[in-house]
């Protein structure tokens, strides 16, 4: 009987772990954490309204409009607003959804920042905030120009892998992708250590990554190597022999030296372009569909 037990509560724990494998796998929940602790309240920017299934701004709706639902999960959101945060919808009750994540209000405000000004210029048009396309959800997307973009604006550290399997969802959609990063006064100093996944960007974008200061106005940084100089100095041994060391320079591992390119308006001077498969011993690039600057695409086709 005690062993009949003993198999059960086995079982029993091989399901548990089954499940468990599921769950950080479906949901990206840290090992040793709950599921309960990942299914907080998520704060987004979008949601559908319930009487007419319509996919709605949260800097549009009032809370007279009726229920909203979230459009992943479907279950019931709310709108929270306030003076002193973003307008956004909420999870009514803690839920495992995908959404459920968190988000920054720095996050927030540069996104919508972005969606509303690209609502006041002429040939932009189908301008959403967080709208699925295919098993991806950008933080803005937009036809511009007649070329369907989707803009993902990355605050917070994210890894290569789940930057490259975005990018290359896009492209399966036909979509074009700017990826867009916060910028930082440390941008200007002498030296900056960017980040992996800022170096893969660096790469994919053919020598360079954008920035966004405010509104449509983005900036261009190029990442040159960084040398660091070994001061020349001269020393005596114990037996009086002179000696000398350094007085050469040595190439950071770490460190770059960013090259402030120019700043474009993010509506009028971007341009599609197709990427093609390319990878080193340490980097790999897939088929991408990029959103590029007008200028990029001239200064390749010069070199």
């Amino acid at each position: 009987m005690a062993k009949q037990h003993r198999v059960a509560s086995d079982v029993k724990e091989q399901i548990f772990k089954s499940q468990r494998s599921l769950e950080v796998l479906r949901f990206g929940i840290p090992p040793g954490c709950s599921l309960s602790w990942y299914n907080c309240v998520n704060p987004m920017l979008s949601a559908r309204r319930k009487s007419d299934g319509q996919l709605v701004s949260a800097y549009f709706a009032t809370k007279t409009a009726g229920k909203f639902v979230c459009d992943v999960c479907n279950e019931e959101v709310i709108l929270k607003t306030g003076r002193n945060r973003i307008d956004h919808f909420a999870h009514a009750s803690p839920i495992a959804c995908k959404l459920a994540s968190g988000e920054s209000e720095e996050h927030r405000r540069c996104k919508l920042d972005i969606f509303r000004a690209l609502q006041e210029v002429p040939g932009v048009r189908e301008i959403a905030l967080e709208r699925p396309i295919g098993n991806v959800r950008p933080d803005v997307s937009a036809e511009i120009n007649g070329t369907h973009v989707a803009i993902e604006v990355q605050i917070s550290s994210l890894s290569i892998e789940t930057i490259m399997a975005r990018t290359i969802e896009y492209a399966r959609e036909g979509k074009y992708v700017l990826w867009l990063l916060q910028w930082s006064p440390t941008l200007d100093a002498a030296r900056y250590a960017p980040k992996p996944w800022e170096r893969w960007l660096h790469a994919a974008y053919f020598g360079r990554v954008y920035y966004w200061v405010e509104g449509l106005t983005v900036v261009s940084y190029h990442f040159d190597p960084h040398f660091r100089t070994v001061t020349r100095k001269t020393w005596y041994s114990e037996e009086g022999k002179k000696l000398t060391g350094g007085g050469y320079s040595r190439r950071s591992k770490r460190f770059r030296t960013p090259v402030r390119g120019e700043a474009f308006n993010l509506a009028t001077d971007f341009k599609p372009r197709n990427r093609y498969w390319w990878a080193t011993k340490s980097l790999k690039l897939p088929d991408a569909k990029l959103f590029m600057d007008v200028r990029a695409s001239e200064i390749n086709r010069e070199n």
